[in-house]
């Protein structure tokens, strides 16, 4: 499995997922007979995380039964057609969900909303035509695989998608997307935190400096296969020369011109521009992961202090209660004291 990795304590269950969970309770008493039928996943912990394996076990529909708990769930190779939201509302703790090679044509808008938690998803090898553009506005995704749905939009998806606002998306795959004619490059300048992009396999309309200037953290490009027209002749050369001035790990575009052609060849001022923005919306992004970090240690360890307080003051009080004081004497019951140990002295004299 992809990217697996244990990650700290989550927060709080969402109050509106709590609300859908007794919905659903309420309309399907039946889950727990089915649950006798359906088959057994095996549930283990993997890299300290709680993960059902129903790898390649032949359903045809999302399971019902697994722990709500759970953190990962692997379905790759499985005949499922459609996955509801209704599927997912019980696993407001999945961090990871692959789905690679099944049957899904199409999913609906919310079908992942709620996944609060969601790092990973995976539907690479399935029939997609669209991804449902409020994918790319889940907060906590940093990798998705999209390889081989035969001609999907995703720049659609991402253009429905805007403005997507903190996005954690650091790796995707769309490669193999194009079979029956050329598609569309991504505008990516609203996902600037993508280091590692694989675009391999795919036949573009066309490719312009424009296209990568959006990608102002591209660390790794898989370049490997792809074919594409150029605007300008020239344009080649210059993305070449932008990604290896920026040390992106790549394989060179074949250019249709010698680099002699278009050594005067400058990124286009507004090519640029696009760079800063992105730059600066990268910078803000992370900026903004680092206090949410902060605010949630915080938060922790204020809850630990607060935590630690009561139980001193709980078991302060419940010592003091057990603790019998000592009754005040009047002058009376101390004379009569007195001349009770006096007489008690007199014996042994």
């Amino acid at each position: 499995m992809k990217n697996v990795k244990s990650t700290s304590q989550l927060g709080t269950m969402p109050f509106n997922n709590l609300l859908w969970i007794l919905l659903l309770c309420l309309l399907l008493p039946g889950w727990a007979f089915d649950c006798k039928n359906e088959k057994k996943c095996k549930t283990s912990r993997v890299h300290g995380l709680k993960t059902s394996d129903c790898y390649r076990m032949d359903f045809k529909e999302f399971p019902k039964c697994l722990p709500n708990n759970i953190e990962v769930i692997e379905l790759s190779y499985n005949r499922i057609r459609k996955i509801y939201q209704e599927d997912l509302l019980l696993y407001t703790y999945l961090q990871h969900l692959y789905l690679t090679d099944n049957l899904i044509v199409q999913l609906k808008n919310n079908t992942f909303a709620g996944l609060e938690y969601l790092e990973t998803l995976d539907l690479s090898v399935n029939g997609l035509l669209k991804v449902p553009p409020s994918i790319f506005q889940l907060p906590s995704l940093k990798n998705l695989y999209l390889s081989q749905n035969k001609n999907i939009n995703i720049a659609e998806s991402i253009e429905e998608a805007k403005p997507i606002g903190s996005t954690s998306l650091t790796k995707l795959d769309i490669s193999y997307i194009s079979e029956d004619s050329p598609v569309e490059f991504p505008d990516f300048k609203e996902l600037p935190l993508i280091a590692f992009l694989n675009i391999s396999g795919n036949a573009f309309d066309y490719l312009s400096p424009k296209h990568f200037a959006g990608l102002c953290n591209l660390q790794i490009l898989d370049n490997s296969n792809v074919t594409a027209q150029y605007e300008n002749n020239c344009d080649c050369w210059i993305i070449n020369r932008w990604l290896t001035e920026r040390n992106v790990d790549f394989h060179t575009f074949l250019c249709p011109l010698f680099s002699q052609e278009c050594s005067n060849e400058q990124m286009d001022p507004e090519d640029l521009k696009v760079f800063e923005d992105c730059t600066e919306k990268f910078k803000n992004i992370k900026q903004w992961h680092v206090l949410k970090k902060v605010a949630l240690w915080l938060g922790g360890v204020l809850l630990v202090i607060l935590i630690l307080g009561i139980g001193f003051v709980y078991f302060g009080c419940n010592k003091n209660r057990k603790t019998k004081k000592q009754p005040i004497m009047t002058l009376r019951e101390r004379v009569e004291l007195m001349h009770v140990e006096n007489k008690v002295e007199n014996i042994y004299i």
